[in-house]
């Protein structure tokens, strides 16, 4: 144990002047610093065991502090619901953990459909942000007033000491391409064609990317749940108006589509 070394040499060192030259681990001194460096160590190990706790348990699976965290805890808000607190207990204080949720859950209530968390840093200030929008009508935009306002006040229970989030609620990027659909000729392009609608309303307003768009992302999913669709991929993007190449970060955290997206895809029939 290294700590007991340190305290033996220290304690020789005071005593070796007095007459106490026994280098001994039986001496007095060796005895006393044995008893001390005990002490000592079992507190370095509770210290190092708190440490393993707050890294591995409250980090990692519980995610304090990750984008993941944040963003989770605004997708299971509930409009109009009282959160309860579980029966989760800190293994660091011993206290009640502040895991914050509905009981029961309704996905009915849950209005947040996109969820982007971020920093920004002015000097040596960091600040938080979380961007959200939610679907009315079908359409996927800011949230309302009273919306706005019962949300931030939610949100307030999951907001980490010190570190206030900005929550941000602002009118969608416009998101503009052309495409090509290569498919199967055996399939029925009307049906075929529904069902590119049907997802692509489904990525704008459900896929989680975290206000990052992606090229690669919406291809990928359309080739993943449309049946009889071979290859897709996606031409000239721009947002609000300006062109960019293989992803660009969303102001808003969230898109729409331009209003013609549908119609300017291409399909290209294989055997």
């Amino acid at each position: 144990m290294e700590t007991l070394q340190q305290i033996i040499s220290a304690i020789f060192s005071n005593l070796s002047a007095l007459g106490f030259t026994n280098t001994s681990a039986t001496s007095i001194y060796g005895q006393i610093a044995n008893t001390i460096g005990l002490i000592i160590y079992n507190t370095q190990v509770e210290i190092q065991n708190s440490q393993d706790i707050i890294t591995n348990i409250l980090i990692g699976q519980q995610g304090l502090g990750k984008p993941t965290y944040y963003t989770a805890a605004a997708l299971q808000y509930q409009y109009g619901d009282n959160v309860v607190i579980n029966t989760a207990i800190n293994p660091v204080t011993g206290a009640p953990f502040l895991n914050y949720i509905y009981n029961p859950v309704d996905t009915t209530a849950q209005i947040i459909n996109q969820a982007a968390f971020g920093t920004t840093t002015t000097g040596n200030n960091i600040g938080l942000f979380l961007k959200v929008a939610t679907v009315t009508s079908g359409v996927l935009g800011p949230l309302s007033n009273d919306q706005f306002t019962a949300f931030s006040n939610y949100y307030q229970l999951f907001e980490l000491a010190g570190l206030p989030v900005n929550i941000i609620s602002a009118a969608a990027n416009i998101i503009n391409f052309n495409s090509v659909a290569t498919y199967y000729a055996s399939y029925d392009l009307p049906t075929l064609q529904a069902a590119i609608a049907t997802f692509f309303a489904n990525f704008e307003n459900s896929f989680q990317f975290n206000g990052v768009f992606f090229d690669g992302d919406l291809e990928d999913y359309i080739k993943a749940n449309v049946p009889g669709i071979r290859d897709f991929y996606i031409t000239q993007t721009t947002v609000d108006n300006v062109p960019f190449s293989g992803s660009t970060v969303l102001s808003s955290g969230y898109f729409n589509y331009y209003s013609t997206i549908l119609a300017q895809i291409s399909y290209s029939p294989i055997a």
